[in-house]
Parts: C-alpha cells; structure tokens; sequence
C-alpha cells in the first residue's frame, strides 16, 4: 500500500493519520547480516516503529566505480528484513555519515582526486557522488512508502551546520539529485543545537531536525524558534557514547534516558534513538576524532546501547520496553560460549614477507597511501640514511609510527600523543612502519591523509629515495610460518569448535594488531584498553577446526589467546 509521510500544522502525518515516529539507529554495516531480523525483531518488541540506518558510502563502494551489494553491503535486504516485520525505514545515505565510522564514511580513494574539494560544491566531488547515488539509489527507490515499501523519509547529507565550512549551494545539489534520482518521500536534515548548527545545515523547504540527548526543553526551544510550523524531531537521541583507546568505557544511567523521552513525548516530540544497537567497527572501520587532539575510536561500538554489542538486552531495554508497550516480560540472551586458550602459534614475520602481503613501491619522495591506492593498514617506508645522524623528523605523524633500525625497534612516534623524539647515529638502513589508525571522521580534518605527509629529516637533512609498501593486510594467504617468533609478526593457530556460538577473543599474550577468524577482520586490539575482547559473532564459526591470525606490532609477551564467554569493554 502506498503512503507518504507528511508534516502539516506542526505534525507528522502518514497515510493522512498523525504519526508518531518511535525510531531506533541499527547500522547494517556494523552487524553481521545473519543478526540482522534478530536486532529488528528487538527493536519491534522493545515498541519502536521504526528502524534508521545511515548508508556508508566506503563500504558501497571501497575503490573507486567499483560497487559492493553483497553481504555486509546488503543495505536492500536489510530494509527488506524491517519491512518484512512490518518497519518503517529512515534512510542517511550520507554522502557524509559521520557515525564515527572511517573518514565518515566517505570512501578514502577521494582524497587521492586533483582539486577535490570534500562536502562542497565542488565539481570533481559532485561528480563523484552523482556515480555513488547512481548506485546506490536504485536500490532505495522500490522500498519508498510511495511505492509501497517501508522507507519513510531520507536524510540531505549529515550534520552539515558541524562542519564549520556551510556552502547551501552544495546542500540545495544534494536535494535536487536526490529528488532527480526518484526521491519523493519527506527529506530532512539534522544537526546538533549548539552555535548555528542549526541554521547552517538546513534547507528552507526542508524539515529541520535536532540530535541531542539531554535538555529537551531547550533543544525543542530552539526547533520551535526556527521552524514554529514544523514538528519537534530529536533525529539522534544520544543514549549513550562511543569510547576512544585509553579512556574509560562510556555508560550512562538508564533513568535518566528514560525521564528524557519522557520529555520528549510529553512535548509532542518524535525521536531516533542513537543507538538503539550499536554494533562492531570491524576491519579498519573504526573512525577518529580530532577536535583538535587526534583521538581514534576502539572497535567495539556497543554505545551502551539497550542491545548490546552481541545482541543482549539491558536494563535500559526492559525500561523503555515497558514505557513504549507496557510489557514487562524477560526476553532470552544470545547463547555464548567459552572454546578456551589457544597456544599453539606458528610465526611469520612481517619483514620477511613483505613481497607476499604487500606491494612495493620505489620513489624519490615519500608518498602516502592515498598516493598508491591503499585504503587501510600499514605502509612501509625504507630507505638509506647512512651518514646522517640527528633526530628523525617526520611532521604529524599520519598515525603511528615504528622505527626500526634493521629489525630492531628504536622508537615510536604516535599523532595527538606526547612523545620522545627518536635520534639516530651510525644507522644505516632505517625502516619506518606507519599504522593507519582510522581516519578522521568530524569537523574539518576529514581530509586526512595516511602515512608519510612529507620527507623525512634526520638532524635537519632531507632523506630521499623511499622503497615504500603498502600493506593492507587483506589477503595472508601464501605467508612462511616457522617455529621462530619475531616482531612485527603474524602468528597463526587452530582452534576447534563443538558448537557455533557468540564468542570474544582475548589476545592476551598480545600488545596491539589486528585479529582474524576463518579469514573476517574482526577488528583491532591494543593493551592499554578500555576493550580487552573483540566480539566475534557464531555465523564467523564453524564445528570442527577453525583458524586464527593475530598481527601484532610486537614481539608478544606470551603466545596466548583465549576464547572466553564475556565481553570487556571497561579496563584500562
């Protein structure tokens, strides 16, 4: 049946009949696709409405005209999955998505593309946007209310009046395309309700949203100054946070959020609760702030969600459970598992196999891994500095960078942190292995480039003539594994499964890398914390053998993993 939301005197109607959107945030792209009806099935019974989902452009499209459908890429079945239990869809498909996910979810290879000019007005940005929406919004059309699907609404692009630079010109492109690639459900757009946020990211004939979640009242007040004839949206309740290497995990009082949406309802409001499931940064997925210190997010995205990063209920479900429908009945937790340690490693190092894993450039200048195509992971940089001495020199560092004279590490440099400079002297051969550590994804660092930014200098001299390689860390297969343990390395090791269940790795006898189940990134690791496990889903598993790989950037201090049946989110 066809139907179409509307705003008329200050309220939502569809289908002609006022509307109270009750929505929740599930992120396609940060769930495995086999808990994809098991997280809406929650949302539905916990009273929600609606699902939102923001659209990742990187993920659609990872290299440049080169498109993603399947998998975790399926954003169609996701939606098919909401309006098969009966949801209505609100759709962010960006360009910019923000979502602290990698560059905001804009795909990297843009930086790489003379003159461009990112969420402006810009003609080689448009150009590629205009590809993008080509792709992607055929997908969306069929499923619009309009045409009988779940999909109620669509975002023009994200938080725009954050961004500090507004350009209406781009904004008011944004809307025409979508409206020219078939758009016809009600648009709008959102922004926090500080400064003029507001005002700088909205369109006149478009609905204005706010994202908060606290002071209701004030956050409504200034709706209501703004666009008196529109309808209070609170488009991104925040319920929780996210949380960021080294600092505590983020929690937040339930009652709290609910004496909040009782506010909001009690004003007449609507509201998209963000996050009603927060999910999993998986792979090199992770986004970084820098406002203005350098600050990457971990993997977990749990955001202290009512759904918790492997799909429990809370205490604060249960509450907003019984304010949305009344109920108060217990629901039943995801099955997990403990497949206890894993000690058996073999060894490869990353040195002796970079002719496997990784691809090699050679260069007068540095160059970054834009430069040479590389999206995520490691790049290399090696080069010849015999009789030069002094402190190495290498700007901001673009993230985090190892120095190795030969195979021996003598110094680290790392982007928003305090660190000693690192001096050389009788050094012949020096190697610098550079970690993207996630891109910058708010604000106007988003252009952010990875690796070497420029020469380096050793004692003021500028060193030339690179041999630099990429690393990606996307296919391992064909690596040397020996007995002999050495660092960077790639250790590797099997483990046996009785029965497929949710399970959380805990690399213990590891300081900081990457890990892989049967061939899934499922994320990084890093000792400092707050998260100690990475979560890894029972569809990753299977009964019988099963294979694990651990990067790490040093020399572990035991060959030791663990399986274990708990999630750790909150130790520093």
């Amino acid at each position: 049946m066809k139907s179409k939301l509307e705003v008329k005197n200050g309220k939502l109607y569809l289908d002609r009949k006022e509307f109270h959107l009750l929505s929740g945030a599930v992120h396609y792209f940060r769930i495995h696709p086999s808990q994809w009806w098991e997280r809406l099935i929650q949302l539905k019974n916990c009273g929600f409405n609606t699902v939102e989902t923001y659209i990742a452009w990187n993920v659609q499209e990872p290299q440049q005209g080169v498109f993603e459908s399947d998998g975790m890429a399926d954003f169609e079945q996701f939606i098919s999955i909401a309006e098969d239990l009966g949801l209505y869809v609100i759709v962010r498909p960006g360009p910019f998505i923000c979502a602290e996910w990698e560059m905001g979810g804009l795909p990297s290879w843009l930086l790489n593309i003379e003159g461009i000019e990112l969420r402006h007005y810009n003609e080689p940005y448009l150009k590629c946007v205009h590809r993008y929406f080509d792709n992607i919004m055929p997908k969306i059309v069929p499923h619009l209310s309009t045409n009988g699907g779940g999909v109620i609404a669509v975002q023009v692009e994200n938080e725009y009046g954050g961004f500090g630079e507004p350009d209406t010109a781009y904004l008011k492109w944004l809307q025409n395309e979508l409206i020219q690639q078939g758009i016809d459900v009600l648009m709008f757009t959102s922004d926090g309700t500080w400064n003029n946020c507001l005002e700088d990211g909205s369109l006149k004939d478009v609905l204005m949203t706010a994202n908060f979640g606290s002071r209701t009242e004030e956050a409504f007040g200034k709706l209501e100054k703004l666009r008196p004839d529109e309808p209070n949206i609170c488009m991104e309740f925040w319920n929780g946070w996210f949380d960021q290497w080294r600092t505590p995990h983020h929690t937040r009082e339930p009652q709290t959020i609910i004496d909040e949406l009782k506010s909001i309802i009690k004003a007449d409001g609507h509201f998209n609760m963000y996050m009603f499931s927060g999910g999993t940064n998986f792979g090199f997925y992770n986004g970084s702030n820098c406002n203005p210190t350098f600050e990457p997010c971990i993997t977990s995205y749990d955001y202290g969600a009512p759904v918790t990063e492997c799909g429990d209920v809370t205490e604060q479900y249960y509450m907003l459970r019984k304010l949305l429908t009344g109920k108060t009945d217990k629901m039943p937790e995801r099955i997990k598992r403990a497949y206890g340690k894993v000690t058996e490693f073999k060894g490869a190092s990353l040195f002796d196999n970079l002719d496997i894993i990784g691809k090699t450039h050679i260069s007068e200048n540095a160059m970054t891994m834009e430069d040479l195509g590389q999206n995520f992971g490691y790049i290399l940089y090696e080069m010849d500095i015999e009789g030069m001495s002094g402190d190495i020199d290498i700007g901001e560092p673009h993230d985090r960078a190892m120095f190795f004279d030969g195979n021996t590490l003598i110094g680290e440099y790392e982007r928003g942190i305090d660190y000693k400079t690192v001096s050389v002297s009788g050094v012949n051969k020096l190697k610098i292995l550079v970690e993207n550590m996630g891109r910058v994804n708010y604000g106007k660092r988003i252009f952010d480039k990875k690796g070497l930014l420029q020469n380096v200098k050793i004692g003021g001299r500028e060193v030339k003539n690179y041999r630099i390689t990429t690393i990606p860390m996307e296919d391992l297969s064909g690596l040397s594994f020996c007995d002999k343990i050495t660092s960077p390395v790639i250790c590797k090791a099997e483990f046996s499964v009785d029965k497929a269940a949710d399970t959380f790795l805990l690399p213990e006898g590891f300081t900081k890398g990457v890990a892989f189940v049967n061939g899934f990134n499922l994320g990084r690791y890093w000792s400092v914390g707050p998260q100690k496990t990475l979560y890894v889903p029972d569809a990753l598993l299977k009964e019988g053998t099963n294979k694990l790989v651990i990067f790490d950037l040093y020399k572990p201090k035991s060959l030791s993993a663990e399986f274990i049946d708990r999630h750790i989110l909150d130790e520093l």
